[in-house]
């Protein structure tokens, strides 16, 4: 226990002044085997169904009644490590993780009352927070200052319990405690802590500190914890102001709208939950529409003309209307048969006429042949020549292209 308990309270803080008073001289006390003492259980988390703080049959108004919520605490001063029979931050954080992949789970409460603890605690919430794939809201019974408001943040949703809640105490310190490097007491008593000539900076800050110099470790240690605190804190909360981070604390009531979202109750969080939880509704899909006139053809079948569409774009028909489709579907299959015969005979039509055509060109090209070939000979015009019995010839010009054609043949082959 001590061992987890030495490793809690290392390192800088984020706690109200008030909270750091009280601990202290106790775990100092535990520390130091002076003092003996049995810590508080922290509440376990639960789950709550939906319908008991929200009694209401499921809907699509309401879609989550059978389903639940898992609440789970941040109280006490925040450590990083279990101790002392209160869960870390690393254990809630994993068990937070472990609900959300339940299906019965539709979003998650950490109700809070911590003053802060120490700055290792808020990385381990934070990521957990940003790991859940459900809605998390953060439900204030008390104070959420310091490293409890920072973890918080990364919620979706911050809800106060009352309007006189303490919110904010945003800052980074640390106490330190012990003698100078070198120390005599009254009795002769002396205490040394020695360093080698290659470790000038070890523990540098610290013994900066305990002679009166608190520069070096503001800069080197506070001041950039503190910048990354303010940063973040305007990252999740938008609505935040520059004065409410300088470590002020303030009453819920007047910080509503920037460090946290409203005041209820628990079933205020519960509907925030199942709020953050709802699909959207989804887009009308065009296939079930509800108007009957954007289905042309089906409108032109009379016993379909009165059709009921539901709701959600389904419909039943009754023993009429199926008879009046079946009868339609069979008329439209007939005529799909006369179709698919009209379309064989237009492409035959069209075969021939391309034949036709192909032919055509064939005689226009022979007929030009000819022609050339009778210019460059010096012929006379292509003419058929009649002898009637009387003796004299009737000359004639060619009625048909194929007279012409015969008659350029003959003249060719002469």
């Amino acid at each position: 226990m001590l061992s987890s308990l030495a490793m809690n309270l290392r390192g800088p803080w984020m706690i109200t002044p008030e909270q750091a008073a009280i601990m202290a001289p106790i775990l100092k006390g535990v520390l130091g085997g002076y003092l003996e003492t049995e810590f508080d259980k922290a509440p376990a988390p639960y789950r709550v169904k939906c319908a008991e703080l929200i009694p209401a049959p499921k809907s699509k108004a309401n879609p989550y009644a059978d389903k639940s919520v898992y609440v789970t605490y941040l109280t006490g001063t925040m450590m990083k490590y279990d101790d002392c029979e209160v869960a870390g931050t690393r254990t809630i954080g994993r068990d937070l993780l472990a609900a959300d992949k339940d299906p019965d789970i539709i979003g998650h409460i950490i109700v809070a009352d911590s003053g802060g603890g120490s700055v290792a605690a808020v990385p381990e919430m934070a990521a957990a927070i940003q790991g859940c794939k459900k809605p998390v809201v953060g439900f204030v019974d008390g104070t959420a200052a310091s490293a409890c408001i920072y973890a918080l943040s990364y919620c979706r949703k911050i809800i106060a319990h009352e309007a006189m809640d303490s919110i904010g105490c945003i800052g980074t310190m640390c106490e330190l405690s012990g003698l100078p490097k070198y120390h005599k007491d009254a009795d002769g008593f002396i205490t040394a802590r020695v360093y080698a000539d290659g470790a000038a900076d070890k523990n540098g800050e610290y013994e900066a500190a305990l002679e009166g110099n608190f520069q070096v470790i503001k800069e080197e240690r506070l001041n950039p914890l503190n910048q990354q605190f303010v940063d973040n804190m305007k990252a999740n909360r938008p609505g935040v102001a520059d004065e409410q981070l300088t470590g002020k604390i303030y009453f819920a009531k007047d910080v509503v709208g920037s460090l946290i979202d409203g005041i209820g109750s628990l079933e205020d969080a519960v509907s925030a939950v199942m709020e953050l939880a709802t699909p959207p509704e989804p887009e009308p899909n065009p296939k079930h529409s509800n108007s009957m006139k954007t289905y042309l053809n089906l409108m032109a079948i009379a016993a379909l003309a009165e059709l009921a569409i539901a709701e959600d774009g389904s419909a039943t028909l009754n023993s009429g209307q199926l008879e009046a489709l079946e009868a339609a579907l069979a008329g439209a299959s007939g005529l799909q048969t006369t179709i698919d015969g009209l379309n064989t005979e237009l492409a035959t039509a069209k075969s021939t006429i391309e034949a036709r055509d192909s032919r055509i060109s064939e005689l226009e090209t022979s007929l030009n042949a000819a022609i050339e070939k009778a210019n460059s000979a010096g012929a006379p015009d292509v003419r058929v020549n009649h002898e009637p019995e009387g003796g004299s010839a009737d000359i004639k010009p060619s009625e048909t292209w194929e007279d012409a054609l015969a008659v350029c043949k003959d003249f060719l082959e002469k």
